[in-house]
């Protein structure tokens, strides 16, 4: 398989259907070298992680390391983007477990105010039955360049899946900072034109499942369809016979 890991899997602790050994497992089975396991934000209302629960996942993964070392496994979370000051729900201690932060918009999350309810969160919650004004879409697009700025963020997931930004901006600034956009592995949310914007700014993409069961573990076809259609560079694909070098790592490395 050209593409090396997978960077976006949910298990049992938010919105999956397995275990986290089991995921790990799936991706041993088609031939990844590395898994992350990235459930959802705390403060997704119906599908987030339990703080309460945290630990235990912190137990099954170094669990899963110990009996499964021929893969490398990544503990992370898909927090949510909750308002249109950048704010995703993570805390800082949080960090000193997180192995990998992937970001996205999600429906159905707490708000922090009820002025980021009114101008954020409603609005967005309502697209498919109302138009999204030019104005949202550059509060959207503000709200993901802030949450760049003030987190570590190594992965935009779906980018516009739910929300509707100018994906070239985020390109640039995920560019900056190192930021990889993805091509989701259950649906693709942009146009191609979108998509061959990213690479315009210097942008990476890598490509993930997304999967929400053991079996979709791995499964990159969707994107992949992508890649062939449009000619994307697999130089350009951070996992694409190669391990991706994260923006964390980049960080603590280069300073």
């Amino acid at each position: 398989m050209p593409l090396i890991g997978d960077y976006h899997t949910h298990s049992v602790y938010s919105h999956g259907h397995g275990s986290i050994e089991d995921n790990v497992k799936a991706a041993i089975s088609v031939g990844l070298k590395e898994i992350a396991i990235t459930d959802h934000g705390f403060m997704h209302d119906f599908y987030g992680v339990r703080r309460m629960d945290l630990q235990n996942m912190i137990d099954d993964v170094r669990a899963a390391r110990k009996k499964y070392p021929q893969i490398k496994i990544y503990l992370g979370l898909e927090a949510n983007l909750i308002d249109g000051t950048g704010r995703v729900d993570i805390e800082e201690a949080d960090k000193e477990w997180l192995d990998i932060l992937v970001c996205g918009y999600h429906k159905c999350t707490a708000y922090t105010s009820a002025k980021e309810a009114f101008g954020f969160n409603f609005p967005n919650f309502i697209s498919g039955l109302t138009k999204f004004s030019n104005k949202q879409v550059v509060k959207n697009t503000d709200a993901y360049i802030k949450a760049l700025e003030r987190y570590p963020i190594d992965i935009i997931s779906h980018p516009n899946y739910g929300i509707k930004t100018d994906v070239k901006e985020i390109a640039k600034a995920a560019a900056h900072y190192g930021t990889l956009l993805e091509l989701n592995g259950k649906k693709v949310s942009m146009t191609d034109e979108e998509i061959e914007s990213i690479l315009d700014t210097g942008c990476n993409i890598i490509i993930d499942s997304d999967a929400h069961s053991p079996q979709k573990v791995g499964y990159f076809g969707v994107p992949l369809s992508y890649v062939d259609r449009l000619s994307i560079p697999t130089e350009r694909i951070a996992n694409f016979d190669k391990l991706p070098r994260f923006r964390r790592y980049r960080e603590r490395v280069d300073g």
